[in-house]
């Protein structure tokens, strides 16, 4: 016996093959109709609900899925968030927040009082326009400009409006209820309150330790991810505060433990742009009845509505686009990020209706509005988003670092020492192996099983990691495609005191491979112990002149993450020993590790044996010169004995005498005058600079945002023999 379904399907299997093929053939109609894929999402699920087909309907399974998705949504755009770069714009976006409410709540108030409505009514729909969703920042992301700056300002003024608009519509039920007392404000404070703390202090210390105990597989870590976003959410709802709010906090707290790029925030975005947020797309549509748009009372009260939504946002973008000096491509992404109205629109109307404010024919209305502005406000972010002006924005130091892994057993410290460098800027560590073309099926397995040791052993820090094994032509060159490939941002060598040649100063691979690379690197030798007590950053006068300033910058910085990357029990005590007085490093050391400087006029070998003991780690910066290192490793590393060193060189060509496996030769293309090649951040160096570049900040020393310059040093003629 046949069993057909009725409709609204409501069986798990129909419901979804309606759901999942609606989803699969969007992007197929949107390229016939020249339509968004959003737009597309919300049109099939028009058509499919009641309205039309009747196939589905907003209730049940696929009301809850798609609060979810929205959910996501917010969950999504608190993880990408750039932080940094949020907070230093945090005045744009609060100034475009309160732009973007003041205006709908004044003139929406106003002109929707001249349309007959009661003054509770106008204030609460006045508030359904001053709040937004975020429907088009999806786009934007597919489009690489998660992280742009009118992307930022405009995802930091939703959370203000939306919390703006969320205070004003309880506040007008309360009153509608004839209930303002005291304890409705506690109430909000208190769960304001509890979002914040949750969200900014406890959620990450929780993460970073769960990611470092249980949290040592993928599974685990995006299950954990879920129960922060639905957890928070949940709270938030507890509080009387919108859900969606709670959700953003969520990402916003696991923001640094979930870097861009790491396999974590793969697996988060696969499952929105696959699921969860298609669904809500479908879920929109179902509230859009078409009967409603024949109605002239509704279309014109939908008209007026529009007009508002639509107009305010506009003047909001604009006004403060204007004022920031923003780009009109710029303030057009600005307008499409903040125009579309969807669920927390209706969730608003729909509180309305059941309180009596307002009427179902307003309700239709509204309806109406939310689909005219997703379709304006898709139809915008898909014109702006491909245009949107990219930045050059600096890369963090340590966003992604790549460590060379031959031995896991020995890498543990290694290892260690490049997640507590990429926690500070949520970076990706990327541990690289690798193998000789000629190497077997047997040796392949072998370094796979290394691979995943490593991935493993990154994993257990608390970091994210995507480990990598490549076959190339030698270890050398396998660590420099790796670092070109993945654009590595740091590169943190282990370093056996051992060498191969007599002309080599860390060994030739490492040689080799610090002469071709444009990055901060680190060469440090560890032992077995990662529980250090001290960090001793050793600074000669040769760091404090000229070029040998990037270095003890970048070794002051090392060592202040490797410190508050530590919990405060764990933290190592920092003493910084100069041979030479200067102000500027007192005030340097001062600044960023807040403690003060030890001036010993000694030679440095001789202050690094009187200063060894158990449990330290030295740091000391190498000043590279055209001829080598302004200070010779391996004099340190003997003074110091079994004391772990690490060594700090501020940039490539710190070797640019050292021979390369295959190539010891001097380049005769290169010219005997200094020469500036500009780079852009994501460009590809030409090979001449890499081989001899020095990379170095072209507006000075304090610039630290400047576009990055290679230096190819004068290589200096072959000296005549003597006689």
């Amino acid at each position: 016996m046949v069993h057909v379904p009725e409709l609204p399907l409501t069986d798990a299997a129909w419901l979804f093959v309606a759901v999942m093929a609606a989803i699969l053939v969007a992007p197929i109609v949107a390229r016939w109709l020249r339509l968004p894929v959003l737009v597309t999402l919300v049109l099939l699920g028009m058509l499919a609900g009641p309205g039309v087909l009747g196939l589905l309907e907003r209730e049940g399974p696929l009301e809850i899925i798609g609060e979810a998705g929205l959910l996501y949504l917010m969950f999504v755009a608190g993880l990408e968030l750039d932080l940094k770069e949020f907070t230093r714009r945090r005045a744009h976006a609060i100034g475009f927040g309160v732009a973007g409410f003041v205006l709908p709540m004044l003139i929406g108030t106003a002109v929707i009082a001249l349309m007959g409505f009661e003054l509770l009514a106008a204030l609460l729909l006045a508030s359904c326009w001053a709040s937004h969703t975020l429907l088009t920042y999806p786009t934007f992301r597919t489009h690489g400009a998660a992280k742009h700056r009118a992307v930022a300002t405009s995802v930091g003024a939703t959370i203000l409006t939306d919390i703006c608009a969320l205070l004003v519509l309880v506040v007008v039920v309360q009153a509608n209820a004839g209930d303002l007392g005291p304890s409705l404000w506690l109430t909000l404070t208190a769960g304001f309150v509890a979002l914040a703390v949750l969200a900014g202090w406890a959620l990450p210390r929780v993460g970073r330790s769960f990611f470092a105990t249980f949290g040592d597989g993928r599974n685990p870590r995006f299950i954990f991810a879920m129960l922060a976003m639905f957890g928070l959410a949940a709270i938030g709802e507890l509080a009387g505060i919108e859900a969606i709010v709670g959700a953003f906090l969520a990402g916003l707290g696991l923001n640094r433990l979930v870097p861009a790029g790491s396999p974590l925030m793969h697996r988060i975005e696969f499952v929105g742009d696959a699921f969860m947020i298609p669904i809500f797309l479908l879920t929109v549509g179902l509230l859009v009845d078409p009967a409603v748009l024949v109605s002239p009372r509704v279309l014109t009260v939908a008209a007026g509505f529009t007009a508002i939504a639509l107009g305010t946002k506009f003047l909001a973008a604009y006004g403060v686009g204007r004022l920031l000096r923003f780009e009109r491509t710029e303030i057009g992404a600005m307008y499409a990020l903040t125009s579309a109205q969807a669920a927390a629109t209706l969730a608003a109307a729909m509180i309305g209706v059941q309180a009596g404010i307002i009427d179902a024919e307003a309700l239709n209305a509204v309806v109406v509005v939310i689909l005219v502005t997703c379709l304006v406000s898709t139809s915008l972010a898909a014109r702006y988003a491909p245009r949107l002006p990219q930045e050059q924005r600096p890369r963090r130091l340590a966003e992604t670092v790549i460590v060379p892994i031959a031995d896991p057993e020995r890498s543990t410290p290694l290892v260690t020492l490049a997640s507590l460098l990429a926690s500070d800027d949520a970076g990706l560590v990327v541990p690289v192996t690798v193998a000789a073309p000629e190497a077997g099926p047997g040796q392949l397995a072998d370094l796979r099983e290394v691979v995943d040791r490593a991935d493993e052993m990154v994993l257990a820090t608390g970091g994210e990691s995507d480990a990598l094994l490549r076959i190339d032509a030698s270890p050398s060159a396998g660590i420099v495609n790796a670092m070109v490939e993945r654009q590595g941002t740091m590169l943190v060598l282990g370093w056996t005191d051992r060498r191969v040649s007599r002309r080599a100063v860390f060994g030739d691979t490492v040689d080799s491979v610090l002469a071709k690379v444009p990055a901060p690197m680190l060469v440090a030798r560890l032992g077995p112990d990662t529980a250090w007590r001290r960090l001793v950053l050793l600074v000669a006068e040769s760091n404090l002149r000229g070029e040998g300033r990037r270095g003890l910058r970048l070794s002051v910085e090392v060592c202040r993450r490797i410190r508050e990357a530590r919990t405060d029990g764990d933290r190592p005590e920092i003493v910084v020993v100069t041979t030479t007085e200067d102000d500027d490093l007192r005030e340097l050391v001062a600044r960023e590790l807040e403690v003060e400087v030890i001036v010993d006029r000694r030679r440095r070998t001789v202050i690094a044996g009187d200063l060894a003991d158990d449990g330290d780690v030295f740091v000391v910066p190498f000043r590279p010169e055209e001829r080598g290192l302004r200070g010779d490793p391996r004099e340190v590393a003997r003074a110091l004995g079994d004391t772990p060193l690490v060594a700090v060189l501020d940039h490539s060509g710190a070797l640019p005498h050292a021979p390369a496996p295959d190539d010891d030769r001097v380049d005769e293309r290169l010219e005997d005058q200094v020469e500036s090649i500009r780079v852009r951040e994501r460009g590809t160096p030409t090979p001449n600079a890499v081989e001899a570049g020095v990379v170095e900040d072209e507006a000075g020393d304090d610039d630290a945002s400047a576009d990055r310059t290679i230096v190819v040093p004068e290589i200096a003629a072959p000296r005549q023999p003597r006689g």
